[in-house]
């Protein structure tokens, strides 16, 4: 199924608005952000203001809706820190293992024992049909990601730099280049980056 804003905001007010810590009517910005991740474009980047909810327009609705609507089938979430990129995970595992609408809609097999670490999830339709999601800190190692036969075919960003980082001329240099150089090959043929 092709992936659009449209189903991404139905998808996010049908089933994951109810998890919401302060329910508020969609914002235009996120239907635009939407749009663009689901563009042809091979990386999107998106800034906004603390307060704009991008974690949860992006790493949270648009990854699920990814992967459930068999969009994408092997991400990486990638924070500043490790733990800040596990906390991400975990709220999306939240959904996946707590959302009975979602489960049945999407006839996930609760019953599969998958891969479930603090970084690391992987969860199987009824039929058969599987995804993964990682979470990894900024400038771990990312060498050799292979799962399935593929290689990751989306990468999301959520937060990879720090204060000290993006003042540091040096340390911006040796990030640029591991996302550069070490993050981006990671991605197969068809792989984007949000």
């Amino acid at each position: 199924m092709q992936l659009t804003e449209e189903l991404i905001f139905g998808f996010t007010n049908t089933l994951l608005s109810a998890g919401f810590d302060e329910l508020a009517p969609t914002p235009d910005c996120h239907r635009e952000w939407w749009e663009l991740c689901c563009s042809r474009h091979k990386r999107v980047a998106i800034a906004a203001p603390r307060g704009h909810a991008k974690s949860t327009a992006i790493t949270k609705s648009f990854t699920l809706a990814s992967v459930l609507f068999r969009d994408r089938k092997y991400v990486l979430i990638v924070s500043d820190t490790y733990k800040q990129a596990c906390l991400f995970l975990a709220e999306i595992k939240g959904v996946l293992y707590n959302n009975k609408d979602l489960q049945d809609m999407f006839e996930l097999d609760t019953e599969f024992k998958g891969t479930d670490r603090e970084d690391d999830i992987i969860m199987r339709f009824k039929d058969g049909h599987k995804f993964r999601i990682m979470a990894l800190g900024s400038e771990q190692k990312v060498r050799g990601l292979l799962w399935d036969g593929m290689r990751p075919d989306l990468i999301i960003g959520d937060d990879m730099e720090n204060d000290e980082l993006v003042m540091n001329p040096e340390r911006r240099e040796k990030f640029r280049v591991w996302f550069m150089n070490a993050l981006l090959p990671t991605l197969n043929e068809r792989g984007i980056v949000r």
